[in-house]
Formats: structure tokens, C-alpha cells, sequence
């Protein structure tokens, strides 16, 4: 496995650690919040995005809804 080179990553003031692995280091991705309704009338581009921080270590995702994921780098 090769080593984690992603980002540090807090939360609501505290650092954010993978709930599987534990690892420390994440990379991000826009992630789709879908809805049953919406797809089912294929409308899903108008469901709300979020913010995906991905465990460098096991590809866990962990899903944020609002702005309160704040990253830093790696140093």
C-alpha cells in the first residue's frame, strides 16, 4: 500500500480521523445527495451536492452536507 499523501482535515474544530482505519489523510470529491423522488423523475442534477473526504489509507467516504469540513495540507 502506498503511503497516504492526501490532506489533514478538521471538522467542527476537531481532526478528522477515518471511523474504519483511522487513518489521518483524505482527498475530496463532490458527491451527489441523492433523493428517491427526484430520481424517480429523473431530476437528479437538482439534488443538493456535498463534500466527500475520501481516507487516503482504506477509500472510506465520509459524507459533509454543509461547509463545516475545513481542510489543511499536509506538511
Amino acid at each position: 500500500m502506498a503511503d497516504p499523501t492526501g490532506s489533514l482535515v478538521t471538522v467542527v474544530g476537531r481532526a478528522l480521523t477515518c471511523v474504519v482505519c483511522g487513518g489521518d489523510r483524505f482527498t475530496y470529491r463532490e458527491v451527489k445527495l441523492n433523493t428517491t423522488g427526484m430520481t424517480f423523475f429523473d431530476l437528479d442534477w437538482l439534488n443538493r451536492s456535498g463534500t466527500g473526504a475520501i481516507c487516503d489509507r482504506c477509500g472510506y467516504l465520509h459524507t459533509f452536507v454543509d461547509d463545516r469540513l475545513l481542510e489543511w495540507q499536509a506538511g
